[in-house]
């Protein structure tokens, strides 16, 4: 599958119509990192990768302070293998077929949850400084087009240059951070340092009273949790059912919480969390 999406992504070329691209250039001065790359199937290494730099005049780099690993990660690999502890603290594995997202390339820096440090800024960042604590939305938007200006920025038409996910569903989304060039190709935040495009757009500042540890949830947990329950019109006295208790799930429900839901149901496969007495 990865070597006919790839084939078919070199043969078509880049679509016209995106305007930042996921390509990573090194510094002039050189210097590596260590990054966290797929190479396939349960196959991710520890690497040594070129330190990114400048690309277009909006990047920012930043030194990652921060990084975590999301659910939908392991859609870049398949057959794993995962464990967790039951109440009876009972190590179980559990096998987890999640399929494998399309256009992976070995050597491709994984994670899209990730904050840090602005240590280089081109010279159209107007927002930021070097030195600032920012974290950064999971997907990339340019902030012009017709759906970031709806606050639409998960389908930017600028930032991912895939044609082969708009042969096959007609439409692309934004670009996304480390996960495969089917989403832009865009090197993830699973490493020391990380190229964010349109750093205007894509960087939120950090208060210094908030530590690298709750501020990292705004890269992916807490928005897509929040938008789980104001987009499905949760409301005060409402009954609310919540399938999955991960991270997102459990902010889900605090998020229906704070709503005014009246009642909260958790449904899961898996026997993460202790009954209650």
């Amino acid at each position: 599958m990865q070597t006919g999406s790839n084939a078919y992504q070199k043969y078509t070329g880049p679509h016209p119509d995106a305007i930042v691209h996921g390509a990573m250039k090194g510094r002039p001065e050189g210097g590596t990192m260590k990054a966290l790359a797929w190479f396939g199937s349960q196959d991710v290494r520890l690497i040594e990768a070129l330190i990114p730099d400048i690309i277009d005049e909006e990047d920012v780099v930043l030194k990652v302070t921060g990084t975590t690993i999301c659910g939908s990660d392991l859609h870049l690999c398949v057959h794993i293998y995962f464990s967790h502890y039951t109440p009876e603290m009972f190590l179980i594995y559990i096998f987890a077929d999640h399929g494998e997202i399309m256009a992976m390339q070995k050597g491709d820096i994984l994670g899209h949850e990730f904050m840090g440090a602005v240590d280089r800024i081109g010279k159209n960042v107007t927002k930021l400084s070097v030195g600032d604590r920012v974290v950064t939305s999971f997907q990339v938007a340019c902030g012009k087009c017709v759906y970031c200006k709806k606050k639409l920025s998960s389908f930017c038409e600028k930032t991912n240059d895939s044609t082969l996910q708009e042969k096959m569903y007609g439409k692309r989304d934004a670009g996304f951070f480390g996960y495969s060039h089917f989403t832009g190709g865009y090197a993830g935040g699973q490493a020391e340092y990380v190229r964010v495009p349109f750093g205007n757009v894509n960087c939120l500042k950090i208060p210094a009273e908030i530590p690298d540890e709750a501020a990292l949830y705004l890269s992916d947990i807490l928005p897509t949790s929040y938008h789980c329950v104001v987009d499905t019109g949760v409301e005060k006295g409402n009954v609310g059912g919540i399938w999955g208790l991960g991270p997102i799930g459990m902010s889900a429900a605090r998020w229906c919480q704070l709503k005014g839901a009246k009642r909260i149901i958790g449904i899961d496969s898996v026997p993460r969390w202790p009954k209650s007495d």
